[in-house]
């Protein structure tokens, strides 16, 4: 199901057609602070000329899992992604973790700042994609 969100930014209306409804991200787990980083990193791969990521409710749950394993553990990084993505069942994943980014944007910004974040935001072959924070981690796990 595909929603279209309507923004006012400088006197200009933008519009943008999202992959899922607010309800249904809502049920595969995703907070707002999620649907917003996934909403910016969509304008932000459309104006790179690609196509749009919709959430996936396995990946959600994945991304969920490795923020809660970061929290916990209160260290930041890429453990376990081999079997992230062997339970994917994707030929191609990508990455991106953060922490202490108190907002959606400033995540985002830092990821795009970073090239090999970006890289990953801007990988043409991710179609499908889960983010979680939990705390002040954050998990982006996009694959193919």
């Amino acid at each position: 199901m595909k929603m279209t969100k309507c923004i006012l930014a400088g006197g200009i209306v933008l519009c943008t057609l999202l992959p899922m409804t607010t309800a249904a991200a809502e049920k595969t787990g995703v907070t707002l602070y999620g649907r917003t980083l996934l909403e910016q990193i969509n304008l932000y791969r459309r104006d790179n000329g690609l196509h749009p990521l919709r959430f996936d409710a396995n990946l959600v749950h994945l991304a969920k899992t490795h923020s809660f394993a970061m929290s916990r553990q209160k260290m930041i990084g890429h453990a376990n992604f081999d079997d992230r993505f062997a339970r994917s069942g994707s030929r191609l994943c990508v990455e991106n973790v953060g922490y202490n980014h108190t907002t959606p944007l400033k995540q985002f910004d830092a990821w795009s700042r970073s090239k090999g974040h970006d890289q990953n935001m801007l990988s043409p072959e991710i179609t499908r994609a889960g983010i979680a924070e939990i705390g002040n981690y954050v998990t982006f796990f996009a694959c193919k």
